[in-house]
């Protein structure tokens, strides 16, 4: 029966009152049948759930059968490396306890409010027995739309005499039931951090102190308004969650800032996160992941989550074990009271408590050069991890001088030719592609047959592998790596340069299917050989139609080879920058390549250089779908000046990530460039000298970004 209390909604302290201290929740307020949201309960715009969801996206879900089946392991470890959350199925707690909990928690929260008032923080017996509404109301600007009664474990003993008698004995057998599924996760877990048996001090610190909560989020009248839970990352070692069917959990996803991943119910399964507590001992291996629960306008929700802690007074901090090989310690030492009660004391904020508070807990002075410098390229951060540090201010050796900032002028009604490839053979489609590389050298093509789903998958798979912790990206690295054909780094050429680039990268130079199987990076591999792979034909098309204009009616396989006889494929990221006007994502130049195939995501920043003089830039826009062509400086060469190399660059940008991945096709480091003969055959005389592809190449490497000078080295001088 609806409370028959009457209640002013826009009087804050009546609100208060009804809900809080009279203990009717927002459950109460919900079955009073009101048909607006009280104003405390609002959320700002920016903590409501209007960003981009990843509909195709889903995390993984484990199938717990063969619990001692390595594939088992590699995948849950594979899960809380990439995701950090994960659901089971087959987990081997009975389904008939998962079902006595949820009716168990709808008997408490069918109470009434003098019964479960009884718990409340004003009147509990036992600080471990409490019942409450939203997260932390005293210190929240906007209350969160649920109730809530949390249970710490202390003993059998003083959960029978302490506990609701109405769900004292069901949440006692889930927990009870869980304990092998939680001991057989975290001995897989700490084996791929080389701990290979977990002794008493090792289980203590991992699982000493357990809290389980039952949640109830009741209909809500303006469900887009609030949420049920705001943004944030768990404290605990690990969570445990039984959801019941109607869903709302949501996880941040590996698409960028704004995308979230919808966990959806599965009859039977537990979801598991990665907590703050795992991530810190792991040395940022395993993620712990934000995540939030939305509000309902049709359906009331539960869920009961098992927090597993270390003791309020272990100390936490990287274990022994994950530094063993000279890994240096992301995080410090700290208790972990100290921790929970920084949680505890303010509102859900996404991972501020993490991110800024605790990590990265190496202390860097953004004045010191070499301090910077060591955090971001020796330790594998890359400027990622600057960026999410929270920091206010760009450190001094990224701020670009006045020239090569980005501030001249911009020709916003100039754009660069976009090319529908759906007619490959037409010859209007072929003059359009010629015209922009002679006149452009920049074009964008449309229905160009590589699926998009294999874009969208190398999308994900970038931020996948920028997601990995520095300790995993820093193997790729030049000191590091096995290979010189793979390279993971930042800036461009770091040594040399003035002031460095806002960008960490991933190099992948292609030899053959076995080398990138065995040597490129798990976590992206795959998808990026599925992008090189169907971007063949493309590329084959667009080189035959530049190459017929050119008097190259045939590419012979000596041709094929100088202009496609190696790749390189690239991942860039450019992190969020705290003052984008006074440094550059990349600086100014034109690529060494035959042609690159580029695909970028939606948030732009490429600008090529305009044909309005020397100030003049123009913007490439996303446009879903599309991929971005250009000539590269061995194209100009070889096609005698006709096709233009054209010098470009990247902004930083100060509100969103950004992804882009190019694809370099290039001659063979052993192969001269020069003129092609069919371009001299008319009695044209050459522009450009034959060169050694290789000594082209290093003399760009070896310099700073600097706009179009290398293509200089190749030209004729009288």
């Amino acid at each position: 029966m609806a409370p028959a209390i009457s209640i002013s909604l826009h009087d804050s302290s009546d609100v208060t009152d009804f809900v809080i201290k009279q203990g009717h929740g927002v459950k109460g307020l919900s079955e009073m049948g009101i048909k607006s949201l009280p104003e405390q309960y609002i959320q700002p715009l920016e903590e409501r759930l209007m960003t981009r969801i990843e509909p195709q996206e889903s995390i993984p879900v484990i199938d717990m059968s063969k619990w001692d089946d390595a594939q088992v392991a590699n995948s849950i470890c594979d899960a809380a490396e990439k995701w950090g959350f994960f659901q089971v199925v087959n987990h081997g707690v009975p389904l008939q306890v998962l079902d006595d909990v949820k009716k168990a928690t709808y008997g408490f929260f069918g109470l009434p409010a003098a019964e479960k008032i009884k718990y409340s923080k004003e009147n509990s017996s036992s600080n471990n027995v409490r019942f409450g509404t939203s997260f932390t109301p005293q210190v929240e600007k906007a209350l969160e739309w649920k109730d809530y009664l949390s249970l710490f474990y202390v003993s059998e003993e003083e959960a029978a005499a302490l506990w609701p008698p109405v769900c004292k004995d069901q949440i006692l057998d889930y927990m009870r039931s869980s304990k092998f599924l939680i001991d057989h996760l975290l001995q897989v877990l700490m084996k791929r951090l080389n701990v290979n048996e977990i002794d008493e001090t090792k289980r203590s610190l991992l699982t000493g102190s357990v809290r389980t909560n039952i949640n109830y989020y009741p209909i809500c009248p303006n469900p887009e308004l609030t949420v049920g839970v705001g943004r944030h990352s768990d404290v605990s070692t690990l969570t445990v969650l039984l959801q019941d069917n109607v869903g709302g959990l949501y996880v941040r996803g590996n698409e960028g800032e704004d995308s979230w991943i919808h966990v959806p119910p599965i009859n039977g399964a537990i979801v598991i996160n990665i907590g703050d507590a795992l991530q810190i001992m792991s040395n940022g291996r395993y993620r712990s992941v934000e995540h939030r629960v939305t509000a309902n306008g049709s359906s009331n929700r539960i869920s009961v989550p098992i927090f597993v802690n270390p003791r309020p007074q272990d100390m936490i901090g990287p274990l022994p074990e994950t530094l063993a090989n000279g890994e240096k310690p992301i995080y410090r030492q700290v208790l972990y009271s100290d921790y929970v009660k920084h949680f505890f004391r303010k509102a859900h904020d996404g991972k501020n408590t993490f991110l800024q508070k605790m990590a990265p807990a190496i202390s860097i002075s953004l004045h010191d050069s070499s301090d910077v410098t060591d955090f971001v390229i020796k330790q594998g951060h890359g400027v990622k991890g600057l960026s999410e540090m929270g920091i206010k201010s760009l450190p001094e050796q990224y701020i670009q001088p006045l020239e090569e900032r980005l501030m001249t002028r911009i020709e916003p009604q100039e754009s660069i030719p976009v090319i529908d490839m759906s007619k490959w053979d037409d010859a209007q489609v072929a003059n359009s592609i010629c015209d922009a590389a002679e006149k452009w050298g920049f074009f964008q093509v449309v229905n160009h047959g590589v699926p998009l789903q294999v874009l969208d998958d190398v999308k994900k798979a970038t931020y996948g592998f920028f997601g990995l912790p520095a300790a995993e990206k820093i193997k790729y690295s030049k000191e590091n790596s096995s290979s010189n054909n793979v390279r993971f780094g930042t800036s461009f050429t770091p040594q040399v340069e003035k002031a460095l680039e806002w960008k960490d990268y991933l190099s992948l130079f292609y030899v053959s299917e076995e080398e990138a199987a065995a040597l490129w990076p798990p976590v992206c591999k795959d998808q990026i050989l599925d992008y090189m792979r169907s971007s063949k034909f493309l590329i084959d098309h667009l080189l035959q139609v530049l190459m017929k204009r050119l008097n190259v009616n045939e590419i012979d396989e000596t041709k094929r080879s100088l202009l496609t006889g190696s790749v390189r494929t690239n991942i860039n990221y450019y992190p969020i920058c705290p003052n984008p006007e006074l440094t550059v994502g990349v600086g100014r130049h034109s690529d060494v390549s035959t042609l690159t195939v580029l695909l970028q995501d939606n948030v732009g920043g490429l600008y090529v250089r305009g044909n309005e003089g020397e100030d003049s830039w123009i913007h490439v826009p996303p446009i879903n779908g599309a991929i971005v062509i250009n000539i590269g400086d061995a194209l100009q060469i070889m096609s005698n000046g006709r096709y233009r190399s054209v010098e470009h660059r990247v902004t930083a940008n100060g509100s969103s990530n950004r992804i882009s991945v190019p694809i370099f096709v290039n001659p063979r480091p052993q192969d001269m460039i020069g003129p092609l003969p069919e371009t001299l055959a008319n009695g044209e005389k050459p522009i450009y000298k034959q060169v050694l592809y290789s000594d082209y190449v290093k003399h760009f490497f070896r310099k700073a970004h600097d706009g179009k000078n290398t293509v200089d080295f190749a030209k004729i001088t009288n």
